[in-house]
């Protein structure tokens, strides 16, 4: 039998419509221990008092933002000896982790699943149910300590979020039809204009003004690349991103080539080669894509190095690389995720 903790974010999207839902569920819990966050900066102590109550499975009702809070908080505060289980439930704007490895069906209905699995008695009921990813470490991002989460990404990606957040968000259209929506939109604009001879910055593409220097959301960006020991191989990249989960938005697969390796990473040069017609076989294709190698570069490693000065983002939170040293991405630590 197992103890389960839950922690929401209130100013979790989905939760900015109140919690009374998730009330009710974890009114069924009586066992389950609830802490409602009023900062992220809460989450290292909240894990410290599961840890001393020996709660083993720990739910996270909030969005991909919170998980990386939560996960970061794990593997640095290091208040379990062994991580617990975790059970991530859908509550953001952005959920691509919860598509993944999060519980299935309605708040309600997984929770309840979730808490009758740890009344039984038999373990391997929830064995059954529970899968293993590894956890990207994140090092370098500029004032921060280390970061941990499950997807990174860099270049037009960065601009792109700026540009959701600003024109699509506030009409509250669900995750991953705003991100459709948006890069549709994005590449629409970027091929009715000349394939990036015009545009502006990320700001103006999202139909703000502001100060800065003007940035294409659909540009090239200088990067050097390191996959672990490996020679390095200068890129000039539209996207750029590193992934330990199997599945993004809308259940896209953007990684093949297979090999060795915990990450998978994969750069889209700028230009593209006939982006339009490669983008389904770029998505969803299988491990063989027969996609020009000059501008689709996909692979595994268990290391990736990358000098490079543009924005970045791990799990929807966005960053700056540190001035003069490389982002370093690295994947081994594991969580164990319960999918009920």
């Amino acid at each position: 039998m197992g103890k389960l903790g839950v922690i929401t974010n209130p100013r979790s999207q989905k939760n900015k419509r109140g919690i009374d839902k998730l009330d009710a569920a974890l009114a069924g819990l009586p066992g389950a221990r609830h802490a409602v966050l009023e900062t992220v900066a809460d989450i290292p102590e909240i894990l410290a008092d599961f840890a001393r109550r020996e709660i083993d499975t720990v739910a996270v009702a909030g969005g991909d933002g919170t998980i990386q809070a939560v996960l970061t908080a794990l593997f640095s505060e290091r208040a379990y000896e062994q991580p617990p289980r975790l059970a991530v439930l859908p509550c953001g704007m952005t959920n691509m982790i919860a598509g993944d490895v999060g519980l299935r069906g309605s708040m309600g209905a997984g929770l309840a699943k979730l808490g009758g699995l740890l009344q039984s008695p038999d373990e391997e009921e929830i064995v059954r149910v529970t899968v293993r990813r590894q956890i990207l470490r994140l090092e370098n991002a500029r004032g921060r300590p280390p970061q941990y989460g499950m997807f990174f990404g860099g270049a037009a990606i960065y601009r792109a979020i700026i540009a959701c957040r600003a024109k699509v968000h506030p009409y509250k259209i669900e995750a991953d039809t705003a991100a459709a929506v948006t890069l549709a939109g994005l590449l629409a604009d970027w091929l009715l204009r000349g394939r990036g001879t015009a545009g502006g910055n990320a700001k103006a593409a999202a139909g703000l003004n502001g100060g800065g220097p003007e940035r294409k959301v659909f540009s090239g960006d200088r990067i050097d690349v390191t996959f672990d020991n490996q020679p390095t191989e200068h890129l000039t990249s539209l996207v750029i991103l590193a992934t330990t989960l199997d599945r993004l938005i809308l259940g896209s697969r953007p990684f093949w080539n297979g090999g060795d390796g915990q990450l998978r990473f994969t750069s889209i040069a700028f230009p593209p080669e006939r982006l339009l017609r490669y983008a389904g076989r770029v998505l969803y294709g299988g491990e063989d894509r027969k996609l020009p190698s000059t501008s689709y570069l996909s692979r595994r490693a268990n290391r990736v190095s990358l000098a490079m000065d543009c924005p970045f983002t791990l799990d929807g939170e966005l960053f700056e690389p540190e001035p003069g040293r490389p982002v370093l991405l690295a994947a081994d630590q594991q969580i164990r995720f319960v999918r009920v």
